[in-house]
């Protein structure tokens, strides 16, 4: 790749090369092995989102259906911890932490010393590929990249662009002498049985057929859909399924948002949430979710939630992550335009044709 001399993609390249070298060594004939049935210690780097966590459970998952004896291990930011340490699948957490406790993430990999480390990235970091030349891993196993292939011990062909992440993460158990075709992609999210007994408490009752769930919560400004849109589709609902019921969640920041629905619709209820657990929990008791797109619409498919999601014009985004293996409904903003250009009629016509759907099953 011809990068102009001293840009930041020269001295990205740079450093893959100086990181390939460190790991040379390792490397020996382990890129045209499969990964040995014997591996004690498997590290998943997984330092993402909490959305982008869940995406990656279908591959922890096969790798211990895969690996039974091992130790799996994931690498996640503070955020997904509680996600990771819920999770059936994964016997160790190590916690990625930002400068200056980074160094530390390099000890507590380093003292893990994985026999495999995998990389669910199709354009990694240059601190994560960091984090896989000093792990002293025999194998290393990532999605193809032009600067990072040559860290890799198995490089692996995907479509980072157009296809599903779960897609994408899957062919990652080829080295494993798994089929990709032959694995689930359904998402994984653990429980805590206090945050259940609670949510259960809140929900026993509530009166609804159907009962929604709202989601008014984004993480970024184009993602946002403006109040008056949510009560005009709340109304539109209720005119058309006057038994319908709906409960409001968002963060503490969207509070007053919820609570206003609240006062203006006898039929709306607002549960103040600490956590994405709690968020799910009050989720997964309903019959739909209605939400913009964030990392709810992640959490809920692992909970089996049928859904209607607002998208805003990137819609290369829907294809990477549209929710895995439950009935929904997208509705896509114009390309290059945020989620509050959508209207809420083209919202409430998909929710209606989704309840259509269910109800006939």
């Amino acid at each position: 790749m011809n990068d102009r001399p001293l840009s930041r993609p020269w001295f990205r390249a740079k450093g893959f090369a100086l990181f390939a070298k460190l790991v040379s060594s390792h490397n020996g004939n382990t890129r045209s092995r499969s990964i040995p049935g014997d591996v004690k210690r498997i590290l998943v780097l997984s330092p993402v989102l909490r959305g982008d966590y869940l995406v990656t459970t279908p591959l922890i998952a096969a790798l211990k259906q895969a690996r039974p004896n091992a130790q799996i291990a994931v690498l996640v930011k503070k955020s997904g911890q509680e996600l990771a340490e819920t999770d059936p699948n994964v016997d160790r957490v190590i916690l990625y932490r930002s400068l200056p406790g980074w160094f530390a993430s390099i000890r507590d990999i380093f003292i893990y010393h994985p026999d495999v480390v995998v990389l669910p990235k199709g354009h990694p970091a240059f601190t994560e590929s960091l984090l896989m030349a000093v792990s002293r891993a025999r194998f290393r196993v990532g999605l193809s990249h032009p600067h990072h292939d040559p860290l890799l011990t198995h490089s692996v062909a995907h479509d980072w662009e157009y296809e599903h992440r779960t897609v994408a993460y899957v062919r990652l158990l080829k080295p494993f002498g798994v089929d990709p075709a032959t694995v689930s992609r359904r998402l994984h999210i653990g429980t805590l049985p206090d945050v259940e007994h609670w949510a259960e408490r809140i929900r026993a009752p509530l009166e609804g057929n159907p009962l929604f769930s709202i989601n008014l919560s984004a993480s970024r400004e184009s993602r946002m859909w403006t109040l008056d849109m949510w009560r005009k589709l709340i109304s539109n609902l209720a005119k058309d399924r006057p038994d319908s019921a709906f409960i409001v969640l968002g963060m503490p920041s969207e509070r007053p948002q919820c609570e206003a629905l609240a006062s203006e619709f006898e039929s709306v209820s607002t549960i103040p949430t600490l956590s994405l657990m709690e968020a799910v929990a009050i989720t997964a008791r309903t019959d739909m979710l209605i939400t913009v797109d964030t990392g709810i619409v992640q959490a809920a498919a692992a909970r089996g939630v049928p859904m209607v999601v607002l998208y805003n014009g990137d819609h290369e985004v829907y294809l990477r992550f549209a929710p895995e293996s439950v009935p929904h409904r997208a509705v896509l903003a114009p390309r290059n335009e945020p989620v509050a250009s959508i209207k809420a009629d083209e919202v409430s016509r998909e929710v209606i044709h989704l309840l259509a759907e269910l109800e006939s099953h």
